[in-house]
């Protein structure tokens, strides 16, 4: 996964300097012919346009193996949690130590919420103090 994230930046800077370079070219090339005929210039649009298509194909190539590597992990926590309800049904210790993390949890959710509201009606004091 990284090894193709990563090929995929190095592709991409290489693809990137390439098209820099064949922009000076084409600027020096431009300047001394003076300029170039319609039919070149709708060549080279073609060419960009070609380009550029390819690396949007890449692009949803790179976004359609994240989508499958994402389902396979929420398919992974799921069977996960599926084994770990079954624990729970098998023993009142795990049970009771579930039970024990789920009430912290919430009770740090709510210590959160009261903490991002404190904030907030400090902020709109302030704000409408000035």
């Amino acid at each position: 996964q990284e090894f193709r994230r990563t090929r995929g930046n190095l592709s991409s800077m290489r693809e990137h300097a390439d098209l820099l370079s064949s922009v000076r070219g084409d600027i020096t090339e431009s300047k001394a012919t003076g300029g170039m005929s319609p039919r070149v210039h709708l060549l080279r649009e073609r060419a960009s346009i070609h380009g550029s298509v390819n690396q949007i194909d890449e692009v949803i190539g790179q976004a359609q193996s994240t989508r499958a590597a994402l389902s396979n992990q929420r398919a992974l926590f799921g069977d996960v949690q599926g084994k770990v309800k079954q624990l729970g049904e098998k023993f009142p210790v795990v049970r009771g130590l579930l039970g024990a993390i789920k009430r912290k949890k919430s009770k740090d959710t709510i210590i959160l919420s009261a903490v991002i509201a404190a904030c907030t009606i400090f902020l709109i004091i302030y704000w409408l103090s000035k």
